[in-house]
């Protein structure tokens, strides 16, 4: 059966996690570069557009205040995504970052089906280039070290094209399929590897093999000789970066200490050549054997692995515990969601045809309750009631005003500073009354 391949690509209205707030997104099929759909819909009314985020994509700012909110249009997104067999994003970390988000903002397990491969055409595309350069080059920078920005990639091998327009999701998209599809037909061969680089599933049974896998590092191109040594669960491993081990040489006693060290505070460092492999990292994770690669290495005498795996038994057994994070704000607080007692609630609000349908749902969780509330007054406002009406309404005051530079959404102050900034540059039609705008809020609020 012939896979399908999709790649897509968000705008978002800031940087920060939890606070991205996409406001379009572009989806393109790898095979059918004319069946392109882009979807447009507006932040939420509790968030001001980021002249930043409006300067990079050229979007003025009153479009990001207008037309459908992204909770009316994801079940089409997500229809158009998850028709693919295969999907793509470059730098998918961010994508799927923004993905996670937005299914969790929108009262929705914040993950797709785990059996979805995303790929990241990033250090996709950079492995290509550094094993069949004669196809696929990746451009230097001015200080002599390798620019993987989009951009900078495509132009280096196709000619100059007017029609793509950097920083905006279709032009993105198009251009990450031209490259993708430049691999697809002149190296066919590392093509019909490409999900096993990514799949959870492919990188299990190389592990459970114990053979030397390959790690790629893009930035410098770098290819890692690795032995997997240790599971620690399903999704975790120990293994020996073999070229850092040989040049530390060997398990010296320095060593034996940062394993125990390490066991009783996990701030503190293992070895540098003890990698803690996460099997659903967006790296690319391969077997050196599929595209005929000799890698230089020696491996460790059988006693060292012996003792390293004691070690690692006696002080750093499976499963991996996840230090604990401080979570300040709801966006962040997506992992456990939603809690088992609200996921019959949840259905039930998604199927509902009307809002005032949808506002008689209840929700036990104190998470889902606030998830609820933010989509409620997003959409339909005049069904909530005063009193949670009322907090909201306080909720944006005390957003909008809050004069702290480092608060991870944009304010009424911080975005008349970013404007003046841009506009020293150059005179940017996009921020045409937004400024006003701006003040006038600040003098109601």
């Amino acid at each position: 059966m012939i896979e399908t391949d999709g790649i897509f690509d968000w705008e978002t209205n800031g940087i920060n996690n939890g606070f991205r707030y996409p406001h379009q997104i572009a989806i393109i099929d790898n095979d059918n570069e004319a069946r392109l759909e882009i979807k447009n819909f507006r932040i939420p009314h509790y968030e001001l557009p980021s002249p930043y985020a409006l300067a990079a994509t050229n979007m003025n700012w009153k479009k990001l205040k207008e037309g459908p909110s992204l909770y009316e249009k994801l079940p089409e997104i997500l229809e158009i995504l998850l028709d693919y067999d295969i999907l793509w994003a470059y730098n998918s970390s961010y994508d799927t970052g923004v993905l996670t988000e937005a299914l969790y903002s929108c009262g929705h397990f914040p993950y797709l089906y785990k059996d979805k491969v995303v790929c990241d055409a990033l250090p996709y595309i950079s492995l290509a280039s550094k094993l069949f350069p004669e196809v696929l080059s990746i451009p230097e920078r001015g200080d002599g070290k390798l620019s993987h920005k989009l951009s900078d990639v495509f132009t280096k091998n196709f000619q100059k094209d007017d029609t793509i327009i950097w920083h905006q999701a279709d032009g993105d998209v198009r251009a990450t399929s031209r490259l993708l599809n430049k691999i697809k037909k002149e190296i066919p061969k590392f093509w019909e590897y490409r999900s096993r680089m990514f799949s959870k599933f492919a990188r299990q049974d190389l592990f459970n093999n114990m053979s030397v896998w390959g790690r790629y590092y893009y930035p410098t191109q770098q290819i890692s000789p690795m032995l997997p040594i240790y599971e620690r669960d399903r999704d975790n491993y120990f293994s020996i970066d073999l070229n850092k081990y040989r040049s530390c040489g060997g398990l010296s006693e320095k060593d034996r200490k940062k394993i125990i060290n390490y066991s009783k505070d996990s701030t503190k460092k293992p070895p540098e050549w003890l990698h803690a492999t996460y099997l659903k990292t967006p790296g690319i994770i391969f077997n050196p054997d599929w595209f005929d690669l000799t890698l230089d290495y020696a491996l460790p005498k059988d006693s060292e692995i012996q003792e390293i795996m004691e070690l690692i038994t006696k002080y750093l057994p499976g499963p991996k515990i996840w230090p604990e994070k401080e979570i300040k704000y709801l966006e962040e607080d997506f992992f456990g969601f939603p809690s088992s007692q609200d996921r019959l609630a949840w259905d039930s609000f998604h199927k509902c045809d009307s809002w005032d349908e949808k506002i008689q749902i209840k929700f036990k969780d104190q998470k889902s309750k606030r998830v609820a509330q933010r989509i409620i007054f997003d959409n339909a406002p005049e069904t909530l009631d005063d009193q949670p009406y009322k907090v909201i309404i306080e909720f944006i005051k005390a957003r909008w005003k809050n004069n702290d530079g480092k608060v991870p959404w944009v304010t009424i102050s911080k975005a008349i500073e970013a404007i003046n900034s841009l506009e020293k540059e150059s005179n940017l039609d996009i921020f045409d009354g937004y400024k006003d705008y701006l003040l006038s809020l600040n003098h109601e609020l």
